[in-house]
């Protein structure tokens, strides 16, 4: 990374009541995951100057390893995709969803649905984030590693105090600022539009392993969900030929009755709820140390502001379950820095209609995800979920939504509602068998259509 640069402060001339501060960059981006990377490369790929400010060294570890088909539209508009190809990240064509015991299985596969681009990866978080940030660098965008602590916003500018690790401070100027800083949230907890979501409080306990059993042939990269009955479920992802991502995913109360300093049980008590996910686990090798993460869903009152943005997991993060986080982090870093460019960068009346429609979508795409999210969590929408025969064309519309198209036509949206609504039905009637959370063997079907 980059030394910083200060911003420089000039009095103007015209005016003893007014400071006019020169400008050192068009936009301010604070963190540099993919939101913030994505923003900050298609900036500078368009010839407008961007500093990302980063608190953490990079590569560094983090979680949300799966990521969706629809997200490699993002990586043309930004030109990275080659970048990603030559890395020989695991390739992934679909997504399984298996009940406890491990005798009902429901494929989503992408390329039998007529998703396109049908196929995506499974990324050492590491690699990926170092990569977006070294795409964004050479593209012209400046790095520095850096904690940026606050930002003053006036009517010709954003100015960003951040500070090194050895605390000296510094200052720097822009027209915008993009907060993609995650969790951390600079702008969104300082201008308090942060909003904890009451209905999705979980915590996840996760670890890579060595050794996990996979499906042979082209089921072998799936990203597989297993059921834990009565505590939540639990993820596995392939994120090499011998290295696998695996998570459990419990209600925040059941995880707060544990020993929360023991983390080693508490996984181990949650896989040994479903026999299928003990068998896998039986002879794999832990390489890497237990994480968790809680209460980590929240939304916001806004997305956009005076001369700001939010982006990724700084503006919300629902759940892991459908590997959402990441597709939404990529699609808002591209959005916002286009809001961006045509709302402070270029000369036009079109600012407010920039914000609108940055807000407005974010928005839209959020609420969708968010209703996807809860049906999973719901046991009568869940059984849903698990059935394999093609009523209405669902199971399409739903690998669509798997595949990271949240962004519907109008025939998927009515099938999504038709979906929802056989969900409530469900609760008074059963229309699919009640199996997904079972752990005992079922006399099911499994799809490998889906």
């Amino acid at each position: 990374m980059s030394p910083p640069r200060t911003s420089r402060a000039t009095t103007a001339s015209t005016s003893a009541a007014r400071v006019s501060l020169a400008i050192d960059y068009e936009v301010i981006v604070v963190g540099a995951g993919p939101a913030g990377s994505v923003a900050a490369s298609y900036l500078a790929k368009h010839g407008h100057s961007v500093l990302v400010i980063e608190s953490e060294c990079f590569p560094r570890f983090h979680v949300g390893e799966s990521l969706l088909p629809l997200g490699n539209y993002v990586f043309d508009e930004i030109g990275c995709a080659d970048k990603i190809a030559a890395r020989g990240f695991q390739p992934k064509c679909g997504g399984q969803l298996r009940s406890s015991c491990g005798s009902y299985r429901v494929v989503f596969d992408f390329a039998t649905n007529g998703i396109e681009p049908s196929t995506t990866v499974q990324v050492h978080r590491a690699e990926f984030d170092k990569l977006l940030l070294d795409h964004a660098e050479s593209l012209g965008a400046e790095a520095v590693g850096a904690s940026a602590r606050s930002y003053e916003i006036d009517n010709e500018g954003v100015t960003v105090t951040f500070a090194h690790a050895d605390e000296s401070a510094h200052t720097a100027r822009a027209r915008v600022i993009i907060d993609a800083s995650g969790r951390g949230g600079l702008v969104a907890k300082s201008e308090g539009v942060r909003i904890p979501d009451p209905e999705l409080q979980k915590a996840a306990v996760f670890a890579h392993f060595r050794g996990i059993p996979r499906d042979v042939g082209i089921r072998a990269d799936d990203t597989r969900i297993v059921s834990l009955p009565n505590l939540g479920w639990s993820w596995w992802i392939p994120l090499s030929d011998e290295l696998t991502s695996v998570g459990v995913v419990l209600d925040i109360e059941e995880y707060r009755h544990q020993d929360k300093g023991d983390l080693d049980a508490i996984f181990a008590a949650a896989v040994n709820s479903s026999s299928l996910a003990a068998q896998w686990l039986r002879d794999a090798e832990r390489t890497t140390e237990f994480r968790a993460e809680s209460g980590f869903s929240y939304g916001t009152e806004s997305y956009v502001g005076d001369r700001w943005f939010l982006a990724g997991d700084a503006g919300s993060f629902l759940d892991p379950v459908w590997s959402s986080g990441v597709q939404l982090a990529l699609q808002s870093g591209l959005e916002s820095a286009k809001a961006a460019i045509l709302g402070y960068l270029q000369p036009s009346p079109r600012r407010a209609l920039a914000a609108k429609r940055y807000e407005r979508t974010l928005r839209r795409r959020y609420n969708f995800v968010r209703k996807f999210v809860l049906g999973f969590y719901d046991p009568a929408t869940r059984d849903l979920f698990f059935e394999p025969r093609p009523y209405f064309g669902l199971r399409r519309a739903i690998a669509k939504v798997l595949a990271g198209g949240f962004d519907l036509n109008w025939l998927d949206r009515l099938r999504m509602k038709t979906f929802f609504l056989l969900g409530r039905l469900q609760r008074r009637v059963q229309l699919v068998p009640r199996q997904a959370d079972s752990s005992s063997p079922v006399v099911g079907v499994t799809s490998d259509a889906l």
